[in-house]
Parts: C-alpha cells; structure tokens; sequence
C-alpha cells in the first residue's frame, strides 16, 4: 500500500499540470497511453484475444482497445462524449476489425436482444450512475453462452486499503471529474446479475500520471436460463 502511495504522491503535481494544459480527451489518451506502455496493452490484448462475431464495446472512450480486435469481430463500439467519439472515429479507420462508432448509453445498447457474440467492457463501471441496469442490457444483447469480457479497477480487499478507499473515493471523484470512483466491486454484481464467472486474473499497472489502483481482467457468459 506504501508503494502506491508513494506513486500517486510522486504523480500528482504533473498530472495536475496536464489537466490545465489539455482537454479531457487528450488528457486522457495521454494518461492511457503511457499505461498501455506500462503493460496495460498486454491486458487490452488478452481481454479480446478469443473474442469473434458480432461485438459491442460498452463506453469506447477514445478507441484505445480497437487495435487489439481481430479482423474476425463486427464491433459497434459506443460512448456518450463527443470528444472522445471523434478520435474513436480516426482510431476506428485504421482497426483490421470492422469497426461502427456511435453516440450511445451503455444502459441502453441500440441493438437487438440476443444479437451479440460478445459485450467488451473497460473502465467504464466505475463511472456508470447503475452498474446492475449496465450489466442488465449487457445480458440482454447477448446470445446464449456470449462472452462479457472486462476490465475493471475495483476496491481493495486489503484490511486497511479497502476502507481508506471508501474515505477517499469523495476525494478522487472531485479531482478526476468524470464520475469514477475508485472503491466498487463489480465482480461481486456479476452473478447477481445473470452471469457465470469463468476467469478473474489480478493485475496492477504502476503508469506515470495514474492511481495504481487493484485491478482485475474478467471473462463471464451469460447463465443458462
């Protein structure tokens, strides 16, 4: 815990003076950038790595995961911020996968019931206002036996960790002023709201500008009925 405080303590003071130089968008996608050179892109890549067919990428942000689909996938890919839609576009046109970006909410997936091969989510649930409504039309969208593939920053299961995070998650949702808390537990929703758990891997990303917060790689279907 030492270590991650230290981090963010180190971090602060430039991330501050990024954010008054940037938009939110170039301010995320540099943020997110020097994560994937961290190794985040490694997890980018096994989240969708057996991933085919019909897909829907839940909040796309900027379009940071499309370089890791195949040229197997048919992705809608949907976020609610212009801003970042408008580079999800141009990152969009050079992806080997078939790529169709568009304004819409996660709690409201423009497509039909049972449609879908696969619901891609990442770092969205720790912004969405309903976490259950999100997974809800994620069930909804995909066929039988599909894939909800995710990664997620969760809260601490460490005795001390956990509960300072719960202190601090006002703090966090003042300075990043896009909604994210830093203290939610969406596994733990995931078999509430219809899903089967198939694989959840722990991993952390120590990335200049960003909390190195706990993270987990998760892969889910869908429950028979």
């Amino acid at each position: 815990m030492l270590r991650e405080i230290l981090h963010l303590v180190r971090h602060s003071p430039a991330t501050l003076l990024l954010r008054r130089r940037l938009s939110q968008a170039e301010l995320y996608d540099t943020l997110m950038l020097r994560s994937d050179e961290a190794g985040f892109a490694d997890e980018r890549r096994r989240l969708v790595a057996a991933i085919s067919g019909n897909v829907v990428e839940l909040g796309c942000g900027t379009g940071l995961m499309f370089p890791y689909y195949a040229n197997t996938v048919k992705l809608l890919a949907i976020d609610l911020d212009q801003e970042f839609l408008a580079r999800a576009h141009e990152r969009a046109r050079s992806a080997v996968a078939r790529i169709e970006v568009r304004h819409a909410s996660a709690d409201a997936i423009p497509v039909a019931d049972h449609s879908q091969d696969a619901v891609v989510v990442s770092l969205l649930l720790c912004s969405v206002e309903n976490i259950e409504k999100v997974l809800g039309e994620a069930r909804r969208v995909l066929k039988p036996g599909g894939k909800l593939a995710l990664i997620e920053h969760v809260r601490s299961d460490g005795a001390i960790a956990g509960p300072l995070m719960d202190v601090l998650d006002p703090v966090w949702l003042y300075l990043n002023r896009q909604g994210c808390h830093m203290n939610r537990r969406p596994l733990d929703l995931l078999t509430r709201c219809g899903f089967v758990v198939e694989e959840v891997v722990p991993f952390q990303v120590f990335s200049a500008g960003l909390p190195a917060f706990p993270m987990r790689r998760m892969l889910a279907t869908v429950r028979p009925a």
